[in-house]
């Protein structure tokens, strides 16, 4: 059985504006000897993701170290 590795040319866009990335994908789609679109966004930092967590109301505060051991701990 044959190998179905990619033997086609592929074309990497980076876009800096993301509204512009279903724009530009609907726009190449049209173009004849498009096989395929795959849109990539890039994974988030550590620190976008605490902020988002912050955002949503995602974080536990304790008023000292002894409280936070003792709430994890089950005191």
């Amino acid at each position: 059985m044959k190998s179905m590795a990619l033997k086609e040319p592929q074309l990497l866009v980076s876009i800096s504006d993301p509204l512009l990335v279903n724009k530009l994908k609907n726009a190449i789609q049209m173009l004849n000897g498009v096989s395929s679109i795959s849109v990539l966004k890039p994974k988030k930092t550590g620190l976008e993701l605490a902020e988002e967590d912050v955002a949503k109301g995602r974080v536990t505060h304790w008023d000292s170290v002894d409280e936070m051991f003792d709430t994890i701990l089950g005191k």
